[in-house]
C-alpha cells in the first residue's frame, strides 16, 4: 500500500495488545496477569517420543508481516525448510504478548518475538526460554521529523511524542527520560509523553500532531518515508538495553524436540546470511513475504527498507565475531539489570534461564 498523510498503523499495535498498561506517574509495570493470563488458561502441551523431520512444526511471528519476518518467509520460498527437512506452519502473529503467551500455553511450538518482552515473562514466572537471537542490538527508538526534528534526546524537551499503552516502550519511557536528563510532563523543560491507541500513534505523527513516536528504528522508518521521513534516536544509546527480535520454545518443547529446533536455527542462519550478503537479496526476501502472503497489500518499499534496517541490529559489541543466533551472557545481564531499574524484573533473577546457546552450533 501507498503510504499517505492519513496512514494509519496497525491496529493490534506492533507489539501486541494488553503489553503494558498506560501509566500518568512513574515505570508502568507489566502485571502477572496480563503476561499469564492466556498461557494459564491452557495446559501446556506435552509431545510425547522423539522429534521427526515430517512432524509439523508451527512457528508464529510477532504481527502482521514486515521486514524482520524475511528469513522465514525465504526459507518457505525457496524451499530451505523442505531442504532441512522442516515442516514449518508459518503463522502471523497478533503482538508479541500474545505469541509468548501461545508459545507458553504451548499452543504454538516457537515464536519469533522481540526478547525483550521475554525478559519480562520469563521473570513473571512463564517458562519460554530464548533459544537464538538474531537481531541481538537494542531497536526501541524516538521517531523524529528527519528535517525539522530534534538532534539529540535532550533536544526533546518541550516536545510532544505519541507512544501507546501496550508498546514495550511503556515501561521504559520514565527511565528513558531519566537517563537524558529530562521528565515526564508539559512544559519547556520536559517531554509531553501522550498515549494514543496502536492505530492513532503512526498517523498522528504522519498528520504533524506530534513532534514524534516511540516504535523501533527498523519498523518505523520505512513505514513513515512516505508520508512524513523520520530519523531515530536509539534507547541503547543511552543505556537501555533491550535485545531485539529472536526465537523462543517452551523449557518443555527445548527438551524434548532440541534436534529440530536446532535445524531452525541453522536454517535461519542461512537464509540471514544470504540476505544479508548482496542487496538483490533483500528484494528476494521481500518477494518471499509478497507471494506467501498474497492477501495482505504489502508495499514491497517499506519492506524492503524495514529489511535492510535489520542488518543494523545484528551485531552488539558482546555478539562481534560469534555465530548468529549466539546470545551474549553480559548483554543478557545487563538486561536484567535495565528490567530491574524499570521495576519488571528482580535484580538477581538467574540470567541462565532466560537464554541458551545449546542450539546455535559452532
Amino acid at each position: 500500500m501507498t503510504i499517505s498523510k492519513s496512514v494509519k498503523s496497525p491496529s493490534t499495535g506492533l507489539f501486541g495488545e494488553g503489553a503494558v498498561p498506560a501509566s500518568s506517574g512513574s515505570n508502568a509495570r507489566l502485571s502477572r496477569r496480563t503476561l499469564i493470563g492466556g498461557a494459564l488458561a491452557a495446559p501446556f502441551v506435552l509431545r510425547s517420543g522423539r522429534a521427526l523431520a515430517d512432524e509439523p512444526l508451527s512457528v508464529r511471528v510477532d504481527f502482521a508481516p514486515w521486514g524482520v519476518h524475511s528469513g522465514l518467509h525465504l526459507s518457505k520460498a525457496k524451499g530451505w525448510f523442505k531442504e532441512d527437512g522442516l515442516n514449518v506452519d508459518l503463522q502471523d502473529g497478533t503482538g508479541t504478548l500474545n505469541t509468548i503467551n501461545l508459545v507458553a500455553a504451548g499452543n504454538v511450538d516457537v515464536g519469533l518475538v522481540q526478547l525483550g518482552m521475554l525478559a519480562i515473562a520469563r521473570s513473571q514466572g512463564l517458562p519460554v526460554t530464548s533459544f537464538a537471537g538474531f537481531l541481538r542490538k537494542g531497536d526501541l527508538a524516538t521517531l523524529v521529523d528527519a528535517k525539522a526534528g530534534p538532534k539529540t534526546p535532550q533536544d526533546l524537551a518541550g516536545k510532544k511524542i505519541v507512544c501507546f499503552a501496550n508498546s514495550p516502550w511503556a515501561p521504559f519511557v520514565d527511565v528513558y527520560l531519566k537517563r537524558i536528563g529530562l521528565s515526564r510532563g508539559e512544559g519547556p523543560d520536559k517531554v509531553n509523553v501522550v498515549m494514543v491507541s496502536p492505530a492513532a500513534m503512526v498517523s498522528t505523527y504522519a498528520s504533524g500532531a506530534a513532534d514524534g513516536f516511540m516504535s523501533l528504528k527498523e519498523f518505523g522508518e520505512p513505514y513513515v518515508e512516505q508520508a512524513r521521513p523520520a530519523r531515530s534516536l536509539l534507547a541503547a544509546d543511552v543505556g537501555i538495553a533491550f535485545p531485539s527480535y529472536g526465537l523462543i520454545a517452551t523449557d518443555a518443547t527445548l527438551a524434548k524436540r532440541k534436534d529440530l529446533l536446532a535445524k531452525l536455527v541453522a536454517n535461519q542462519r542461512r537464509a540471514w546470511d544470504y540476505i544479508f550478503a548482496d542487496p538483490s537479496h533483500i528484494d528476494e526476501g521481500v518477494r518471499a513475504i509478497i507471494a506467501n502472503r498474497p492477501d495482505k497489500q504489502l508495499n514491497f518499499d517499506i519492506l524492503k527498507g524495514q529489511t535492510a534496517l535489520c542488518k543494523e541490529f545484528v551485531d552488539t559489541e558482546n555478539t562481534k565475531g560469534k555465530p548468529l543466533g549466539w546470545q551474549s551472557p553480559a548483554d543478557w545481564k545487563a538486561t536484567i539489570a535495565m528490567m530491574a531499574e524499570a521495576g519488571q524484573a528482580k535484580a538477581d533473577a538467574d540470567v541462565s534461564g532466560f537464554f541458551t546457546n545449546d542450539l546455535v552450533g559452532a
